[in-house]
């Protein structure tokens, strides 16, 4: 048990929280009073922070009493505020070195140079999610530690974002533990007990207990709330019977939130699941990595070449877009062939086409992703490359610029996850949901290893349903 007390008295420490247990509220309930400067609150992902900010506005806490934000964008702010100290310039106008930036920041705190300003500015440091911090990270924290009480919020079991070998995850027990002595452990698995699925939150518990040791876990070990499906060979009749288990969820629980967790390596897996489940959004990755290839390959593009790029791009992010069949029906309305009336979005892409540049090529895609007929199934990624040319045509700056700038904004603003969503474990980790489904726990070549598989069981509140070719798993 970890009272808010404990916290506010520590100078400095840790609190271990598996998932579900509380911890989002007892970091809401910290900075609930009426302290004399803000409570800086970071954590690692947008993801986490848009729980963060969920949590802190359910529970009423006045925006003047914290500041939020990830670690990566709070070691951006302090570079732009403090440039030569840090001894790092970074053009606002090119693509962040995360990497470089919080090493100069992390050398900036340990300094000892900020100390006035941080004690100045903030009344103490949380820091969510830690398990997830990097090396350069941890070190931003050890600083911030030296000029105001700090108190980290982690469980090694949810360590999976370890995947840049330039500055690797601190390790729990070597760094962590050895840096901020323990406070306490949460223990009540809240997340469950409140809509009334005890169980399930004491299963998972011991589940964690068991992967933590290296063990396997059975799928079939509890009961109806976490269900088990066997993936036979057939692709196509495997996304049928996902699609069938979602429908059954959402038909029994109107209005309920679920989410799809896939493979975290194979991005078009998780697309080709939302292309044929209806009502399903894709989760986008904050770099928005193809998208942002698109822009780069439409910028400057006018016409017909602007056209081609905009199908290529329709393709990637909605259903139905046949545009070798569209392309088609251009040409037989320019030569006054057709026998159906030119449709909205058939007479903006003969716009496109006509010399058109950006405006023309945003009322095109707009147009089609209002056609009944077709289905935008990454909202996200069709939003920021709309919103890119708009940007374009008003600033008249370059549409690689203006996309890059977008993303930026969005990966400090977090993310909102529409009731269905698709993502991997490191999109969703910091989420929760009703209900989630596990559409492929071992994937041959991508098996989840035990920390993906614990946090990928942990999101859903009232149900689990697992697809694989075994039910011990990982």
């Amino acid at each position: 048990m970890v009272a808010v007390d404990d916290i506010l008295q520590a100078q400095r420490g840790h609190v271990e929280a598996p998932a579900g247990c509380g911890k989002t509220e007892l970091i809401a309930a910290c900075v609930a009073g009426k302290p004399q400067k803000p409570t800086l609150i970071l954590t690692h992902t947008t993801a986490g922070m848009a729980a963060l900010r969920h949590r802190l506005r359910r529970s009423k806490v006045p925006a003047d009493n914290y500041r939020l934000s990830t670690i990566a964008g709070w070691a951006l702010r302090i570079i732009e505020m403090f440039p030569e100290r840090a001894g790092y310039r970074h053009d606002r106008f090119s693509v962040p070195n995360y990497l470089a930036i919080q090493v100069a920041v992390a050398n900036l705190c340990q300094s000892g140079h900020i100390c006035r300003e941080l004690r100045a500015t903030y009344g103490r440091l949380l820091v969510d999610e830690y398990q997830d911090c990097s090396l350069s990270q941890h070190s931003i924290v050890i600083g911030i530690a030296d000029a105001i009480p700090t108190v980290v919020f982690g469980d090694p079991m949810q360590a999976i974002f370890g995947l840049n070998a330039n500055d690797p995850l601190a390790d729990w027990y070597n760094h962590v533990v050895t840096a901020f002595p323990q406070i306490g452990r949460l223990t009540t698995p809240w997340r469950w007990n409140n809509v009334g699925a005890n169980d399930l939150g004491v299963w998972l518990l011991s589940a964690r207990d068991l992967l933590r040791r290296g063990q396997p876990v059975d799928i079939r070990t509890c009961g109806n709330r976490v269900v088990w499906h066997l993936i036979e060979g057939d692709t196509d009749a495997l996304i049928g019977e996902q699609i069938r288990v979602q429908y059954d969820i959402a038909r029994r629980n109107p209005n309920q939130s679920i989410l799809f967790i896939g493979d975290s390596i194979h991005s078009q897996s998780r697309h080709n699941y939302a292309s044929r489940a209806n009502g399903v959004s894709v989760v986008e990755p904050v770099d928005f990595k193809d998208i942002v290839e698109v822009a780069n390959q439409m910028n400057g593009q006018v016409g017909q070449e602007l056209l081609a790029t905009c199908l290529i791009f329709l393709s990637k992010v909605m259903t139905n877009v046949q545009g070798n069949r569209l392309l088609g029906r251009i040409e037989t309305i320019a030569n006054n062939r057709q026998r159906a009336p030119a449709t909205e979005a058939e007479l903006a892409a003969i716009a496109v086409a006509n010399g058109g540049g950006y405006a023309e090529a945003i009322s095109f895609l707009k147009f089609m992703a209002g056609d009944p007929n077709r289905r935008v199934y990454r909202h996200s990624a069709f939003n920021i490359l709309v919103e890119a040319l708009s940007s374009a045509v008003k600033t008249r700056r370059e549409l690689g610029e203006a996309i890059a700038a977008l993303r930026e904004q969005k990966r400090h603003a977090g993310r909102s996850v529409p009731l269905k969503a698709v993502g991997s474990t490191l999109l969703l980790k910091g989420l929760e949901a009703d209900h989630v489904v596990i559409l492929d726990a071992d994937r041959p070549g991508a098996r989840m290893s035990r920390e993906h598989l614990y946090v990928a069981l942990s999101r859903g509140a009232r149900s689990v349903h697992v697809f694989s070719r075994t039910p011990i798993l990982p």
